[in-house]
């Protein structure tokens, strides 16, 4: 059997799609036939008039709750008419929200015996309200992130660190890219493009085009990721309330199409982080740049050798957005490695450990620089069980040195060291120091990629480019 994903994914390849048509029956007028009927007859011509159109089909439970058993029993048999049109996933707008025991007894009533191939929930009760649903293999989620109705800022905007931003980056470590998506209205372009920001490879089905006047333009603008892909736009009445359904459902997919451009810059400043083709996150090495974390002069290093350029990135704990994107950048290059905690290198890489710690949702320990000679007399502070495999964070990796000090530190105390993440590789031996020890350094940026995008944008001169470029060969040449 088919799963959410290769459902959708396979409907937009046949279909050039990435509508999604609303099955909403808001009233059936009283007639000969029973309701039950009605409604099926209703739902089944809507699916003949727009399988070769659409992406995906969306029913509101409720439409067929307020007619009681007949309703729910034409539910049933209208999923079964998306299965048999093509193999088009059905998605199950119920934002189901309870304990974990309820909440696996309405994933039961989605998947079993409704049969639909994702839902929405609500997320209000965090990760026991969310996790019964992902454990149905090849079925979906879309966590409610930020909704489309009009007074949704009053609960999803509050806080200094908005509700909906909290969800996003939460719910990514609730579920992988073919569990768990989210709803972001497309009344809500601005919040589209955050979140797109924070989870470069989810899908967010974006609700509001149409009836809810949404700007289709703006959304998809927002929300599209590197491929052209990555949103669902769901129109219910727009579609399914026309007097032509089919005809409908045609322009809105070739308006949709027309705003389908892939762009590589698409997924957030750290889209390229973890490496391939087009890498080269160019927002996060401006805003870099701009907090003064990068600069170019005449620099005496740690080692004592002089440098034509300086990273200091102590000054990120100095601006929340700019922790949160470098936080974000970390989660991203981390998310695939195995591990039980994390164990920041100080003092840079501390709050920037807190930060990634938070977002995460994991452990956080840290080595000491130096012995403590009262209290517990710990090397390494935090809650960790001996064996535990430690991911270890540092700001900026040069010869390495620091980190190695670090992981002797860490695996002298029971634990187990396999991978080191840098937000700067200054590409001076760092990655081949470590090698030959048996760990492997991921690096969010490359000074060269860096030095490339300053120049570009014509931050620094292209003879500054090259002076630094030079000090890099030479100091390659001396390894």
């Amino acid at each position: 059997m088919l799963g959410f994903v290769e459902k959708l994914t396979g409907a937009i390849e046949r279909n050039d799609s990435l509508l999604c048509v609303g099955l909403d029956p808001d009233h059936i007028a009283p007639g000969p036939a029973s309701v039950e009927e009605q409604l099926v007859r209703w739902g089944v011509d809507i699916i003949e008039q727009t399988a070769d159109l659409v992406c995906c089909y969306k029913p509101n439970f409720a439409f067929y709750e307020q007619y009681g058993p007949p309703g729910l029993s034409a539910l049933r048999r209208i999923v079964a008419a998306a299965e048999q049109a093509g193999d088009i996933p059905v998605l199950l707008d119920a934002k189901r929200g309870d304990i974990g025991h309820t909440a696996a007894a309405y994933a039961r009533a989605a998947f079993e015996v409704w049969g639909v191939d994702a839902i929405t929930v609500s997320p209000y009760l965090g990760r026991d309200g969310v996790t019964p649903f992902l454990a149905h293999p090849g079925k979906m989620v879309f966590v409610l992130c930020y909704t489309s109705n009009p007074s949704a800022a009053e609960i999803q905007e509050f806080g200094p660190y908005p509700l909906y931003q909290l969800i996003a980056r939460l719910g990514q470590t609730w579920g992988d890219g073919a569990q768990l998506g989210f709803v972001v209205g497309a009344t809500q372009p601005t919040a589209l493009a955050r979140v797109r920001e924070l989870a470069p490879d989810r899908w967010l089905l974006a609700p509001g085009v149409g009836a809810q006047g949404g700007d289709l333009a703006a959304a998809l603008a927002a929300g599209l990721d590197a491929r052209g892909r990555g949103v669902i736009v769901p129109a219910s009445r727009a579609v399914a309330g026309a007097a032509d359904p089919r005809q409908a459902a045609l322009d809105l997919r070739d308006r949709i199409n027309a705003h389908r451009i892939p762009s590589p810059a698409r997924g957030g400043p750290w889209s390229g982080a973890a490496g391939g083709p087009g890498r080269g996150p160019s927002g996060l090495i401006l805003a870099l740049h701009d907090a003064g974390c990068i600069q170019f002069g005449e620099f005496t290093l740690a080692s004592g050798k002089q440098s034509p350029i300086y990273v200091d990135l102590r000054r990120v704990a100095s601006y929340p957005a700019l922790l949160r994107q470098v936080a974000d950048a970390y989660a991203a290059l981390i998310r695939p490695l195995t591990f039980d905690c994390l164990a920041a290198v100080p003092y840079a890489a501390l709050p920037i450990g807190a930060a990634v710690a938070l977002q995460m949702d994991r452990p956080l320990v840290y080595p000491r620089k130096e012995a403590k000679a009262h209290g517990t007399g710990r090397a390494v502070e935090g809650v960790f069980a001996p064996g535990d495999t430690a991911l270890v964070l540092e700001d900026v990796a040069t010869s390495a040195g620091s980190l190695l000090r670090a992981i002797e530190t860490l695996e002298a105390a029971g634990l187990t060291v396999r991978d080191a993440v840098v937000l700067l590789d200054r590409e001076q031996g760092g990655p081949a120091s470590l090698a030959a020890r048996g760990y492997h350094l991921h690096a969010v940026l490359q000074m060269t990629e860096v030095l490339d995008v300053l120049r570009d944008e014509e931050r620094i001169s292209g003879e500054e480019h090259q002076t630094v470029v030079a000090y890099l060969g030479t100091v390659d040449r001396a390894r």
